[in-house]
């Protein structure tokens, strides 16, 4: 009897991560298609003056899923671990993305706005801030911003509150057992193709899995009914039993508007719509002639104004670069920037840029930084004794040198995809970072939850035992301080009734709690001592009863 067959298109981590749950069992014959190379819109593009990617890849705590992959394709050797002090935010301290850390840095003017999601059940956090903007909610204050940003991956601007707060529920599911020691995340020690996928590739081709790279989607067919039935790919017609879109939105946008039968669905309507969360990411390779960041402590950095660029030094653990790189070049810096905010030194947005005066942006925030005075000598020595050469990542957008990330924005949530529409037929699949999903981003993690999640449904539909269920963010509260008052407002929240903080301050209310659970535990040490007190005088009263007797 032959295995059914599954059509995967897209091979970034979405389309990979349904791969892996369906080839670990054994019963389905499947093929994966790639338009670019493996691992997508996750990969990054190769430099040609030092063997390594013009990106890096931050893997954050709460990545259960992937990281359970990675281990079973015996890949985690390929990373290190990200200490809080590994990241310089404002260049004068470190940063820590935990929740006391957070609480400790936010401004006293916005701790009432923080306050009140922790009285908050998480149905109400997640549900009802789709329309604010947690960039003006917050008062475009920098903090936010960072997590917004750089560390959340999103457009900080327009990222919905809604959004935000589902990451913070994920950020609490941290797999303690690869994040030790107060580690932040996992970074790649070489290029994401050798650390990632060149062993995920291996693991499924022992499994079966057919890959095929520079395949690219070209139309679908529908029958009769409205239906898809097939897909054209290079050109070339392919029937399955199952397919699978597991690539970027771009391709799927031009066929549904194309297609007499498609462009008046529901779907069509939403994938539009979720074409408006694309954000362009910029990412350029530094080349320097002479070591600058001699220790491993702090080689992370956020700038706090113009583009908000994070750079981070490649290679610490490691004598790739002496082993890779062109032999003029001693350090590689992978510096990324975002399209949100004019440059301090070339008023424009980088989408507005050249990529010469994006280098000069980057040269000038470096130079002038209080922090980098501590690297340069500048006094004695020119930028261009230090700086050799420059690249960048400009696969996806020839005329900019940019490359497209999804943020979770205004209107977003409200219309991400099922990962099966019956509207469009029940042998198709989507898989990718535009499906809903526990996350609340759109990060590596995301795609990897929603890639089990469609194999998981296949699995089901074939009565086949699936060895890989997905892991979802189901952390309920931020914190179990004030867990009597999120169920509470879980109560409030089933009956449609507006939460206590709506009432009382957030502040007010979390004092009087301490003040209550204060006099609660008064008022059990005082029993506590008295019924001790009273413990001992009966003891006594009875032995002196004895001596009488």
């Amino acid at each position: 009897m032959s295995k059914p067959k599954i059509l995967i298109v897209g091979g970034g981590i979405g389309g990979l991560s349904c791969a892996t749950a369906l080839a670990e069992t054994g019963k389905f014959d499947i093929s994966i298609f790639e338009s670019d190379i493996i691992g997508g819109q996750a990969s990054s593009k190769k430099s040609t003056l030092c063997n390594t990617e013009i990106s890096w890849r931050a893997y954050g705590c709460s990545y259960n899923n992937l990281f359970s992959i990675m281990n079973d394709i015996s890949c985690m050797h390929n990373f290190y671990q990200a200490k809080p002090n590994d990241l310089c935010y404002s260049f004068n301290k470190t940063y820590d993305l935990t929740l006391s850390q957070y609480f400790n840095k936010v401004k006293y003017n916005l701790l009432d706005k923080s306050i009140k999601f922790l009285f908050d059940c998480k149905e109400r956090n997640i549900n009802e801030h789709h329309n604010l903007e947690a960039y003006n909610y917050y008062e475009r204050d920098t903090l936010h911003t960072l997590i917004l940003g750089p560390l959340m991956g999103l457009e900080p601007t327009k990222v919905t509150l809604s959004a935000l707060l589902k990451f913070i529920y994920g950020l609490e599911q941290i797999d303690n057992n690869v994040c030790k020691n107060g580690s932040m995340s996992l970074v790649t020690k070489y290029p994401t193709s050798e650390s990632l996928f060149d062993p995920w590739i291996k693991y499924l081709l022992q499994r079966n899995v057919k890959i095929y790279e520079k395949y690219s989607l070209n139309n679908v067919i529908c029958d009769n009914n409205g239906k898809i039935s097939q897909i054209i790919i290079n050109n070339q017609l392919y029937n399955a039993n199952e397919i699978v879109f597991a690539c970027s939105l771009r391709p799927l946008i031009n066929i549904f508007n194309n297609s007499t039968i498609l462009k008046n669905t529901i779907v069509n309507k939403k994938i539009n719509i979720l074409n408006s969360g694309h954000q362009l990411y910029i990412s350029v390779n530094f080349y320097w002639k002479k070591q600058i960041i001699k220790k491993r402590e702090c080689h992370a950095y956020v700038f706090d104004n113009g583009w908000y660029p994070i750079i981070i030094k490649r290679f610490i653990n490691t004598d790739y670069i002496k082993n890779n790189c062109n032999e003029n070049i001693k350090e590689v810096w992978n510096i990324g920037v975002a399209d949100y905010l004019l440059g301090n030194y070339v008023k424009k947005y980088t989408s507005q840029c050249s990529f010469e005066e994006i280098v000069y942006e980057i040269k000038m925030n470096i130079m002038n930084s209080e922090h980098f005075k501590n690297y340069f000598d500048f006094k004695n020595n020119t930028w261009d004794d230090y700086f050799y050469d420059y690249e960048f990542d400009d696969r996806y957008e020839k005329q900019l040198p940019t490359t497209y990330k999804f943020s979770i924005n205004k209107g977003i949530e409200n219309n991400l995809l099922n990962n099966q529409e019956s509207e469009i037929g029940n042998k198709v699949y989507f898989s990718a970072y535009y499906v809903k999903n526990t996350t609340g981003g759109a990060s590596m993690e995301t795609s990897c939850e929603i890639g089990l999640t469609t194999a998981d449904l296949i699995c089901k539909k074939y009565n086949v035992e699936n060895p890989r269920k997905p892991i979802y963010k189901s952390n309920n509260y931020l914190t179990l301080f004030t867990l009597p008052f999120v169920w509470l407002d879980c109560l409030l929240y089933k009956f449609k009734m507006k939460p206590i903080t709506d009432y009382i301050n957030p502040i007010v209310l979390l004092i009087l709690y301490l003040i209550i659970i204060l006099l609660i535990v008064y008022k059990l040490c005082t029993f506590i001592v008295n019924y001790k007190s009273f413990k001992k005088i009966f003891k006594l009263n009875k032995k002196s009863k004895r001596k009488k007797k």
